[in-house]
């Protein structure tokens, strides 16, 4: 008889589905993946990932929620440095995360077809953009951003300036258009600093 699964395998099992997942749709697109696919890569069966995820879809929204999210304050310093690594998160500088921003290009591509998708998308998405304000603000207030900023207005073009970066790496993933990038982002952060 075999012993259940302890509660930190299972989780690191969840976690490798769903970079499975996550893999397999950034090769294959969200309709050539299959569930067959991500039960052999990993290493269960299709029963199993039924079990767990419903179906494709539900494998797909845990594969959204999975994503990396900013680090808290405790884990991250104060809201510059927070945000500074908040954006460290759209340079592609190794294999894991271009897989993971490939699946979030095709998810969003979906999105775009599936409504039940894009008020996921949308609603992740103004999440984020709240947590950069809440940054932004929370940095105006200690005085490590430049106290005329308004929150409001300059969240929505450093995440679009982000997104659209990551989106260049995708295209161009050579080390120039990384360094590019990560120079555009850092010097984007640099001009909202308190001086």
């Amino acid at each position: 008889m075999t012993s259940p699964q302890s509660a930190p395998d299972a989780v690191e099992t969840r976690a490798d589905v769903l970079r499975a997942v996550a893999r397999l749709i950034g090769e294959h697109g969200v309709d050539g993946m299959t569930m067959r696919q991500v039960a052999q890569a990993a290493g269960m069966s299709t029963g199993t990932i039924n079990y767990h995820f419903a179906n494709k879809r539900g494998l797909i929204l845990a594969a959204l929620d999975a994503a990396p999210s900013a680090p808290t304050e405790s884990e991250g310093g104060g809201p510059l440095s927070r945000l500074q690594a908040l954006f460290r998160g759209f340079i592609l500088e190794d294999e894991d995360r271009r897989a993971w921003w490939r699946f979030w290009v095709e998810v969003t591509a979906q999105a775009a077809r599936d409504p039940d998708l894009r008020d996921r998308q949308r609603t992740r998405m103004e999440a984020q953009r709240r947590e950069v304000e809440d940054l932004v603000s929370l940095g105006i207030q200690r005085g490590e951003l430049r106290d005329e900023l308004d929150p409001g207005l300059i969240a929505e073009p450093l995440l679009a300036l982000a997104y659209g970066l990551a989106v260049q790496q995708l295209v161009s993933p050579d080390a120039a258009t990384v360094r590019r990038a990560s120079d555009a982002l850092e010097g984007s952060i640099r001009e909202i600093s308190a001086r």
